[in-house]
């Protein structure tokens, strides 16, 4: 049996003038066929968007610090605890606060904060050093009379005490710091104090190493260039990469530094596009090196390969990024939290697509918190700056 067409019943039924009319109703209006494509556009572009945005995550509060603290030294123990020391922390002003000497360990199965004992000195950014006793080393900062620190002090955990280390052979603030393979400890420029001349430099080109074994800090070749306010990260081959710097009012420096500890020497590698400070360089599972934001309501983000010596475009942050922190996860992937506006929302930067998305927002907007990854994969974003001052709470996400 054959099937008669609808619109040729319709023909025949209908006078040419109404069918003429109906044609145009239908044609206006649309039809199941002109429909579909509409409804599988909209499905189409929900793919897209879940195709090219990485999961959204979410931000606990956990357990706050005991003392409320900006610009503090952390260090992750091998024992899996943290440790935490001085920093700012609330005084009058609120913004500004006072100078700080207290320590604090967390433990990650209690998940609690307990206070250790406090260092001979109050310092604002330290630096801290695991030495192969399991003692802590802490080094420079700036002091409560906004003086570069000369000192360090080490923290013994069996009995909760300092005891004042062996001193630099200059002062060191707003420094590099990294713990090279061979396990010692190398402090690269910063703001420091000149002894020839009497005052403080606002930029040093100095750097120096502690052997842990003969306990002695010992000059190393300096850099090129005078730094303050840059980052310092250890290549796959053991070689110091050092990003950027300059003073926090400009100008910000474009140039790179490698170090050589085997032949103690340094030399430029290729400059990035943009002079950067209050950024970030972190070193990703292939070897290369993310940097991201920096002073000046910055966006690009770039990759340094050290294999080439050269720089490509890592696409933008979807905010403005300075004075944030970074941190590379289980799966490849680079959290960025926080940054100058107390910023809540949290990126993702895929390194497989070069491409960012927001992908949650912290429970309190904050400028330069801390941040790192416990052994068990939770990530802590700990303390820094809201907009009513100093934090004490840390938020929680699970890797």
């Amino acid at each position: 049996m054959q099937l008669n067409n609808p619109l040729q019943s319709c023909c025949n039924l209908w006078p040419l003038p109404l069918l003429t009319i109906l044609i145009l109703i239908l044609i206006s209006c649309g039809s199941p066929e002109t429909t579909e494509p509409e409804t599988s556009s909209v499905e189409s572009d929900s793919t897209i968007n879940s195709d090219t945005s990485i999961e959204s995550i979410s931000f606990e509060l956990g357990q706050a610090m005991e003392s409320k603290r900006d610009r503090f030294g952390l260090l992750v123990l091998t024992n899996g605890k943290l440790i935490v020391a001085g920093g700012k922390e609330v005084g009058m002003q609120a913004q500004s606060g006072n100078f700080n000497r207290t320590v604090e360990v967390f433990d990650p199965i209690k998940s609690v904060w307990t206070f250790t004992g406090e260092m001979k000195e109050e310092r604002m950014s330290p630096k801290l050093f695991e030495l192969p006793n399991g003692n802590v080393m802490v080094a420079g900062g700036l002091s409560g009379a906004r003086d570069p620190l000369i000192s360090t002090e080490i923290w013994d955990p069996n009995t909760g005490t300092f005891t004042m280390g062996p001193e630099m052979n200059r002062s060191h603030n707003e420094m590099g710091a990294v713990t090279l393979n061979d396990g010692r400890f190398m402090i690269i420029g910063g703001s420091s104090y000149d002894k020839d001349i009497g005052f403080q430099v606002a930029l040093s080109k100095e750097t120096e190493i502690f052997d842990p074994e003969s306990e002695t800090w010992t000059d190393a070749a300096p850099m090129a260039e005078k730094r303050a306010n840059h980052r310092a990260v250890v290549l796959n081959n053991g070689n110091v990469l050092v990003v950027g710097g300059g003073k926090w009012d400009g100008p910000y420096l474009k140039s790179i530094e490698i170090y050589d500890p085997n032949t103690d020497s340094w030399k430029y590698g290729a400059e990035m596009s943009k002079g950067r400070v209050a950024h970030t360089a972190t070193l990703l599972s292939d070897g290369k090196v993310l940097v991201v934001g920096g002073k000046g309501k910055m966006t690009v983000a770039e990759i340094y390969d050290p294999n080439t010596d050269t720089w490509t475009l890592a696409g933008e942050t979807n905010k403005p990024r300075g004075d944030h922190a970074t941190l590379l996860l289980d799966n490849g992937s680079v959290l960025v939290t926080g940054g100058i506006g107390y910023l809540s929302e949290a990126e993702m930067f895929d390194p497989k697509t070069s491409t960012w998305s927001i992908v949650g927002s912290l429970n309190t907007g904050r400028i330069r918190p801390a941040v790192t990854r416990l052994s068990d994969g939770r990530v802590l974003v700990m303390a820094g700056v809201g907009k009513d001052g100093m934090l004490a709470s840390v938020e929680i996400y699970k890797d």
